[in-house]
Formats: structure tokens, sequence, C-alpha cells
């Protein structure tokens, strides 16, 4: 074999390696479950999966890999902009949701992202742009995603990755109680209910909000605050959420906009609140946390169902 023949064979190689290590990276991280009735059970590994887990997959099923598990997440954050638009919770076109993928062609991860213009309520699986993750330009799909969530998305996935933090998905939104409580000179969740404990210790706070994300400097400024926390509190301005999972940002953010509610609702009340002790609220946050992957996943799988009947868009397709 000449040189260049070895130099190839290498590369190839190293590509396949990078390539198994994402694919079960991702795929620890999502919960195989299938739904009949109300029980949940898990799903049969597929046939694919099996070979790529015991890396015997040829060069053509690496790339059908690729591409299975990049319609796979193009289906889940699809769902997730359409079911966060039915509780009201997107803004005109703005705001994002973004979640990694592996590319189509097998080659490395990008970064799956709505196209500027669209409403929430449009996004499906195959509308979705592929955007790479260092230089910011789309390589999957047509169309362009907004400048801020380029500047944005692809800071905090690069951020988490010299951290070795496994964030897959990041949400961006303005969502109303979550905002009114950004724009207050103290912002903190206090631990006045059960949701509200679902997030102690699990808050990042912004103070610095000077302007729209127009530079890459802002996303990682914002990366750097969150400093391992999954949520962020954004002064004058909304949220960012970060998780493993779509299901899982899906259910936080949920959650974290119910707590903002019933603290703005009981604050507006003008009387004295109740809050609980750090030792009560660090046991609610724990029970929470031990089963919060199949809460998230059943319930998200609940919310696919509800918008498959109500959607004109099928977010499949």
């Amino acid at each position: 074999m000449s040189v260049g023949g070895v130099h190839k064979l290498l590369t190839s190689l190293h590509r396949w390696q990078c390539l198994n290590i994402n694919t079960r990276r991702m795929y620890s991280a999502r919960p195989r479950l299938s739904l009949i009735g109300a029980t949940a059970r898990p799903r049969p590994i597929l046939a694919w999966e099996r070979k790529l887990q015991r890396g015997r997959a040829t060069w053509s099923e690496e790339a059908g890999c690729a591409a299975e598990m990049n319609k796979q997440q193009r289906e889940e954050l699809a769902a997730a902009y359409q079911a966060l638009d039915s509780f009201g919770l997107s803004e005109g076109i703005n705001n994002h949701l973004s979640s990694k993928a592996p590319a189509r062609n097998g080659k490395g991860e990008i970064i799956l992202l709505f196209p500027y213009g669209l409403h929430w309520n449009e996004v499906t699986a195959s509308r979705l742009v592929g955007v790479d993750m260092e230089s910011g330009t789309v390589v999957e799909g047509v169309g362009e995603p907004e400048t801020t969530a380029v500047n944005i998305h692809c800071q905090v996935y690069q951020e988490a990755l010299k951290s070795g933090s496994s964030i897959n998905t990041v949400f961006h939104l303005h969502p109303p109680y979550c905002s009114a409580l950004s724009c207050l000179q103290d912002p903190t969740f206090r631990m006045i209910h059960q949701n509200s404990a679902r997030f102690f210790g699990d808050v990042a706070y912004d103070d610095g909000y000077d302007g729209l994300a127009m530079d890459t400097e802002e996303g990682c400024r914002l990366a750097r605050i969150m400093s391992g926390k999954s949520v962020l509190l954004m002064g004058n301005h909304g949220i960012l959420v970060t998780d493993e999972t779509v299901a899982r940002a899906f259910n936080t953010t949920y959650y974290l906009e119910r707590a903002a509610m019933v603290q703005i609702l009981a604050m507006s009340s003008g009387a004295k609140l109740s809050e609980l002790d750090d030792a009560a609220a660090s046991l609610v946050r724990t029970q929470i946390m031990e089963n919060y992957t199949k809460d998230s996943t059943l319930y998200f799988e609940a919310i696919k169902r509800l918008i498959r009947i109500k959607s004109s868009y099928d977010f499949t397709k």
C-alpha cells in the first residue's frame, strides 16, 4: 500500500472512532422508551445500533447511523418548538432552541437551529438547518439562523466541550413570568413552592445585559456565567436552559416558567412570602432529580401526542 493509501486509511479510522464516541455519548443520555397505553418499556435496540456499539458497522452503515440519529434529533427539536409555542412561550419569530446531532454525512457533529423567519408552530424536522459549531455556517438545510442564535448557541456548546460537560441541548426564550423576574433588582428564585425547589442551587444570574448578542463574545460571557448550572436567568432579558436531551430541557423550561409564575403571583399579593429552608429545598430537588429523565421523557411524549392532534404542521416531516 502506498504512503497516501496508508494516510487515507488512518484518517478514515480516526473519523469512525470519533463518530462512534459521539454516538455512544448521545445515546447514553437518551432513554429508549416507547409508550403502550400508560406503560413505558425499553425500546428494542435496532440492528444498526448494535453494530455501532460493537464497532462492526461498515462505512455505508455508519452513514446510515448518523442520518438516522440526525433525523431523530430533528424530530425531537421540532416537537419542542411547536410544544413551547402551544404554551404561548414563543416570541414572534425570535428566541431559539438548538440541539447537537451527528451530521447526516457522518462527519462530526452539527447544531440544529430553526431558520430565521419561521414561526415556531411552522418548525418541522426537515425545516431545521444544521450549523457548523466552529464557523457558524449552515452545512445542512435551507435558510439562515438568526445572528444572535449562532453567537449564543455555538459558544455555549464550545465552552461546554472545554469543560467536559455533556450538554446536547440549549434553549433561549423570553417566557413572560421568567422575563418579569429578570426585570427585578433582585431576580432570585425564592424557594416558596415545590416547583421552585427543583431548581435549588441550579440557577445562575446575569446582571450585565448591554444589548443583543451581535458577537461571539456575548455567547462566551453567558456560558462562563452559567458555570455548570443548567439555568441562566438573564437580567432584563429572559432565560437560557441547557441539558443533555431535548426532553429534559423542555421539562426544565416548562417548570421554570411555572415556578416564576407562582412567585410573581405570590409577590403581587403584597403579603410576606413563606420560604422553605435550604434543607427542605435541597431534599425536594434531590427527590425530583432521581426520576428526572424518566419524568421528562414521559411528559414530552405526552406533549408530542397532543401537538400531533392540534398542529397543522407534522413536526416529523
